[in-house]
């Protein structure tokens, strides 16, 4: 191929990559019966990244005929798949699961196309890949799961379908974290909801030894630590600084919270216990929020 002719296939691949941003799939076929090349790049994305992003299954299709590479990673490590869950694009995603593309390769913040579908909420996306055999224990280089993402941003429907496919509900991440936690953090109770229903622990500590009622607590977040309660959450536990859930909603001036975890059974009992042997049986005072 000489000088002119590169240069003529160079500018027609270009204008592939346009085409298949627009979505104009007769002007994607006529391009390449003249010698547009499918792997074609521009910022590490091809013309499939652009299609897939988009959403238009048409232009899909006619690359994925062309022969184009599935799995290719752009600048920031992400596939046509990544692209597709962002925006949970559920045709594109089915079609590219059938042409056999590898559903966990990782980006460049470890996350792979499920832990994109989760963070949007994208439910329908992420059973496709869930039932396609995408990997749900995979963690992104904060040790997030797909689930601990879905938790984060409130997507309750996509927990379940995680949950159902096997998740594991207590996964920590790099801060020791589970998804209770991270849910219990922004205070989303249909997502703590599906957590405690699938039997999560509500005792476990992260790495600052505090557990996701700490947190809530901490946050004033009443609900949550009402559901904690009821779901047998320990409010005796101390972090790492000796702390309670109910030190945590008294320093942070949380006075609705700290009655709510002085009437829990648990702390009252040690309360009462607490003050009955420290003042010789004498009256017990009141505790001041």
């Amino acid at each position: 191929m000489n000088q002119q002719d590169a240069s003529s296939v160079r500018a027609l691949s270009e204008r592939l990559l346009i085409a298949s941003h627009k979505g104009q799939a007769d002007h994607v076929v006529q391009l390449i019966n003249k010698g547009a090349k499918v792997a074609i790049t521009k910022n590490g994305r091809t013309p499939l990244h652009l299609a897939a992003y988009k959403g238009h299954i048409a232009v899909v299709r006619i690359l994925l005929a062309a022969g184009c590479d599935l799995d290719i990673q752009d600048d920031g490590d992400q596939t046509a798949l990544h692209r597709a869950a962002v925006l949970g694009n559920a045709d594109v995603i089915s079609a590219l699961i059938q042409e056999g593309c590898a559903l966990d390769r990782q980006d460049k913040d470890g996350n792979t196309a499920l832990h994109e579908a989760a963070w949007h909420g994208f439910s329908q996306s992420v059973k496709l890949l869930v039932k396609a055999g995408a990997n749900v224990h995979a963690k992104n280089k904060a040790g997030n799961t797909a689930l601990h993402l879905a938790g984060q941003n409130g997507h309750a429907q996509s927990s379940k379908v995680l949950l159902l496919g096997g998740s594991h509900p207590d996964s920590k991440n790099s801060v020791g974290d589970t998804c209770l936690h991270v849910s219990a953090r922004y205070n989303h109770v249909s997502v703590i909801r599906a957590l405690l229903s699938a039997i999560c622990s509500v005792t476990e500590r992260n790495n600052a030894g505090d557990t996701a009622l700490h947190i809530a607590a901490a946050l004033n977040h009443r609900k949550t630590v009402r559901m904690l309660l009821e779901a047998g959450a320990d409010s005796r536990i101390n972090n790492n600084a000796g702390e309670t859930a109910l030190d945590q909603a008294r320093e942070n001036d949380n006075p609705e919270v700290a009655l709510l975890l002085t009437k829990a059974p648990q702390v009252r009992k040690h309360t009462l216990v607490k003050q009955t042997s420290g003042a010789n049986n004498t009256r017990p005072t009141n505790i001041n929020l």
